[in-house]
């Protein structure tokens, strides 16, 4: 996951997780982020389906650091089943 910062906002992009099989496909992405870098009173921004590939998160405070991460779900038979995290980036908003 990439964080490019903008006035109280930041945007994350990440490499599409797909596959031609529609069985083995993610069924959508968990951005987690935080003021704190144990995620501590973190936020959470569910983003459903596995075509797209950004998201921008909004409302936040201006000249702070956040830190950012990011990992893939899939439903099986009515329950999500969550992929590990991937590595945290740190973003400071302008």
């Amino acid at each position: 996951a990439l964080p490019i910062s903008k006035k109280k906002s930041f945007t994350v992009r990440w490499k599409k997780l797909t596959t031609k099989m529609p069985a083995k496909r993610i069924s959508g992405y968990q951005i987690q982020y935080s003021e704190k870098p144990n995620f501590s009173k973190s936020k959470i921004k569910k983003i459903s389906g596995y075509k797209k590939t950004n998201v921008t998160i909004k409302k936040l405070k201006s000249k702070k650091k956040y830190y950012v991460r990011i990992r893939s779900y899939k439903i099986i038979d009515g329950k999500k089943h969550y992929g590990k995290f991937g590595y945290k980036k740190a973003v400071r908003i302008k």
